[in-house]
């Protein structure tokens, strides 16, 4: 199933998070989608699409949403 998460980019001078969709491949990894909306010229992303992710819940401006914490291999 298909949800946004959330991944931190990078070299903004503050922690700014971009939602992106991802797949759920089992509980808590997901695989990080947004192909077409990733333009490695405007932002520079803590995770690419394609890559496999460790997610937790976190608070980010008063709202509960899954934030990518770590890179997973896939298995």
């Amino acid at each position: 199933m298909e949800k946004n998460i959330y991944i931190q980019v990078l070299e903004e001078g503050t922690k700014v998070y971009r939602p992106v969709p991802a797949i759920e491949i089992e509980n808590n990894i997901y695989e990080v989608q947004g192909y077409d909306i990733y333009d490695s010229e405007d932002e520079t992303w803590e995770f690419l699409p394609g890559t496999y992710v460790l997610v937790e819940e976190q608070n980010l401006g008063g709202e509960n949403v899954l934030v990518a914490i770590k890179e997973q291999s896939a298995e």
